[in-house]
């Protein structure tokens, strides 16, 4: 607990990237990670364009939230033809280019141009980069706003969320939502229902970073405003919160659990093994806002499942316009999300199978030149010791 007293209040999981290059911020991010399940980047976006960028968000998030409401509200009245559904001007829809699948709302990042400028940050790409691989890419992103606490706590009222998952709008101080965001969450957004489950992972977990969820901050957090709740180390533990098994009660707090202190402008990210929890109450002057992310490896299957989910926000869609509206820069991390172009394996990854080839090309000529000669030329190789029996 004093370890993790001492991580909270000195922050010293938090860096600076007006103090380090992109390349340090890659390396030592990449360490904290590794080590706490997180880290934060500080001064990612400058204080100058929070207050634009923040009133775009909460404005977009009612944007978006209006438009499924008119959708919800348009295939409950008639059941329309997809193709239908799509040339209706009354609300946003976007095919998914898969065929049998409904079509969804557009990618919510159409509602905010201003931060999609920021989205490619360097030190947001190479930090990614060093965790999951040379080509990644954002497989969700959404608004997520948490309102001011009333004054008093009031009973607490339970409700589903459109997943099925129980949520209530405010609670006490004391009240928790501990979880592993996906692929680790054995709720998997759908549990039982398998028009909505997208699959998770099997455990034991593979001790591989397999997805890195980022919170960007656009007020300061700590415990009184909505500061993220984690539990430093808990990507390294074999249970998860919602393990039917595991005997955690997700809704208390959990011995050395810490409270997320960031500034405007900062981006909290985590390995998606990490107990963490959303706070339940935010007592400032104003609301909470933040835009979420998740970041994947190119390998990752991340919209195979819930092939009948309209509403969820895996994979959103873009329209080729939309598409090519987006910062040059981030156009490699969302052009799976755009069924009109091609999507490319990237530049490093090419390269990289180049060296291969012309690599296997030379052991096959060495093989040509001196066939009898290869019986002590692997004669320097031994297999480390943390070779997998």
């Amino acid at each position: 607990m004093k370890k993790n007293n001492k991580l909270n209040n000195n922050r010293y999981y938090a860096l600076d990237c007006r103090k380090h290059s992109p390349s340090e911020i890659a390396k030592k991010s990449s360490l904290l990670i590794k080590k706490n399940g997180f880290c934060v980047l500080d001064n990612v976006i400058s204080k100058s364009k929070i207050k634009s960028i923040r009133k775009e968000i909460l404005t977009a998030n009612k944007s978006i939230y209006q438009n499924i409401q008119k959708i919800k509200k348009i295939v409950k009245i008639k059941k329309f033809k997809e193709s239908e559904l799509l040339e209706n001007k009354k609300i946003l829809l976007r095919s998914v280019g898969i065929e049998g699948r409904p079509s969804k709302p557009p990618n919510d990042i159409i509602w905010m141009p201003k931060y999609a400028k920021y989205l490619a940050n360097e030190n947001i790409v190479r930090c990614a980069k060093s965790m999951l691989d040379d080509q990644v890419k954002i497989a969700q992103l959404h608004p997520r706003v948490i309102s001011t606490s009333p004054d008093s706590e009031k009973e607490i009222i339970l409700r589903d969320d459109h997943l099925g998952l129980p949520r209530i709008d405010h609670g006490p101080a004391i009240a928790r939502d501990w979880h592993t965001d996906w692929p680790h969450d054995p709720s998997a957004y759908g549990g039982g229902d398998p028009n909505e489950n997208i699959g998770f992972i099997r455990r034991p977990f593979p001790d591989i970073t397999m997805c890195l969820v980022m919170i960007w901050y656009f007020n300061d957090v700590n415990d009184q405003t909505g500061g993220t709740w984690v539990v430093p180390k808990s990507h390294k533990d074999h249970r998860t919160p919602r393990g039917p098994s595991d005997k955690i009660v997700l809704t208390a707090p959990i011995p050395g659990e810490i409270q997320i202190k960031a500034k405007a402008g900062s981006v909290f990210i985590q390995d998606s093994r990490l107990w963490h929890s959303a706070p339940m109450h935010n007592y400032s002057e104003k609301d909470r806002v933040a835009v979420v992310n998740r970041w994947c490896p190119w390998w990752l299957s991340t919209n195979d499942y819930a092939g009948k989910s309209r509403f969820n926000i895996v994979c959103r869609p873009l329209s080729k316009k939309e598409f090519f509206n987006l910062p040059k820069k981030l156009r490699p991390f969302m052009r799976h999300l755009c069924p009109h172009v091609v999507d490319e394996i990237h530049s490093s990854l090419l390269y990289k199978s180049k060296k291969a080839v012309d690599r296997t090309r030379w052991a096959y000529k060495l093989l040509k030149r001196k066939p009898y000669g290869l019986s002590k030329a692997n004669k320097n190789i031994k297999l480390s010791s943390k070779t997998y029996s």
